[in-house]
């Protein structure tokens, strides 16, 4: 005689297993909480980026208007006339630069000396008043012939406040050289390149610049003082 013994279950894995997860309101609301951090964070860094963009492309642009209004402003010395074959002095301010400049103060510096013009210094250092009136006398005597063409007469601007398109030129000081004006027209020659110059101009934008002979550019707030 048998006894037969109820069968048993020997896989346990196939037992179902039920999780039930419970979540108080505290914790929910801790969730939610971090969760509005973290999309506000989001929200605050695409923002972020896109100010930071448009500072950048805002930056650009000015730099580039920078560069097409910028005026760089340089003095030339010559004493021939390729064109005209002929020996001319001539002093001018030429503007190699992307903008017009607005000359607002030019000075000349001679042996120690300063002058608001060239010509004022000229005529302190050469006599240039009594060439002037030298020619006139001439001229004054004979209407006839224009001695102050035949002689050499001289040609003098004043740069304050002036205007200067880029890729344009001031003739600052000109004179022909003949046998009536050989003796001055050397002595301004061998001085001219002993004068120094300091220019301070500033741009359409009102950004205002200094440069000397030498064409070093140093950027200024104003023009009030060109040693500052």
């Amino acid at each position: 005689m048998s006894i037969e013994q109820p069968p048993t279950n020997t896989n346990n894995s196939k037992l179902p297993l039920k999780f039930k997860l419970r979540l108080s309101r505290s914790k929910m609301n801790s969730i939610l909480a971090l969760c509005a951090i973290l999309i506000s964070a989001a929200s605050f860094y695409a923002t972020y980026m896109q100010a930071k963009a448009a500072q950048e492309q805002v930056a650009a642009a000015e730099r580039q208007l920078h560069a097409e209004t910028w005026p760089w402003l340089q003095v030339s010395y010559s004493d021939y006339d390729l064109e005209a074959e002929r020996a001319r002095m001539s002093v001018r301010v030429i503007n190699s630069g992307t903008g017009p400049a607005l000359i607002k103060s030019m000075q000349f510096e001679y042996q120690g000396n300063t002058y608001d013009n060239l010509k004022a210094l000229l005529n302190h250092c050469c006599n240039l008043d009594a060439y002037k009136e030298a020619l006139r006398e001439v001229q004054a005597d004979n209407e006839d012939i224009n001695y102050m063409k035949q002689f050499g007469w001289y040609v003098t601007s004043d740069p304050q406040n002036a205007l200067l398109a880029d890729g344009n030129d001031l003739v600052l000081f000109s004179m022909d050289r003949s046998s009536f004006n050989g003796h001055l027209w050397e002595k301004i020659s061998n001085i001219a390149h002993d004068i120094e110059v300091n220019t301070c101009y500033c741009s359409l934008l009102k950004q205002c610049y200094t440069v000397n002979k030498a064409s070093e550019v140093k950027k200024v707030a104003h023009c009030s003082n060109l040693k500052s």
